[in-house]
């Protein structure tokens, strides 16, 4: 039982103190299927990331969530992931932050906007997890969930992606 309990605990501490296989100043890009809760509709978008510290990557998005509604959204973000391997330098887990600019559009008239243009730009936070897989060297997976905290238009996206690493 002791050697079990040790075992346990030497393992419980490797995970904790696991590596990133992320390198400082690799790149990748990549594309995106999202879900926004906002106007609760899908979008796409496309991404570029840059490895500032082993395993701290920075993160540059550009989204477009489709009009549902009568409502549409684009979103551009700056985000930071710091990387945690959980198992085989292949599956990580990532917390993430950053900062957010979010443009909405209401089409829909309304007595604020009786031309049907209630286009609005917002700047505020995201706070949010992820985890990514690498399928080889090159290639990988990921699924992310972000919150957006902005006035007005605080939204949840959960997107899945594929990266391309340089």
């Amino acid at each position: 039982m002791k050697k079990i309990l040790t075992l346990v605990c030497a393992m419980m501490l490797g995970l904790g103190f696991a590596q990133a296989q992320v390198s400082q100043g690799e790149t990748a890009a990549g594309v995106n299927l999202l879900f926004g809760s906002w106007n609760e509709s899908l979008g796409i978008g496309a991404r570029f990331q840059y490895g500032i510290l082993d395993q701290l990557r920075t993160e540059v998005s550009v989204n477009h969530y489709f009009a549902r509604k009568h409502r549409s959204c684009w979103d551009i973000n700056l985000n930071a992931h710091y990387l945690l391997n959980v198992s085989n330098h292949q599956f990580y887990f990532y917390p993430l932050a950053g900062i957010n600019y979010t443009m909405t559009n209401d089409k829909k008239k309304t007595d604020e906007y009786p031309n049907g243009k209630g286009e609005s730009n917002h700047i505020g936070l995201n706070v949010g997890a992820g985890f990514e897989y690498e399928l080889n060297d090159h290639f990988g997976v990921n699924l992310e969930y972000r919150h957006t905290i902005v006035r007005k238009v605080d939204q949840g996206v959960i997107g899945l992606g594929v990266n391309y690493k340089f």
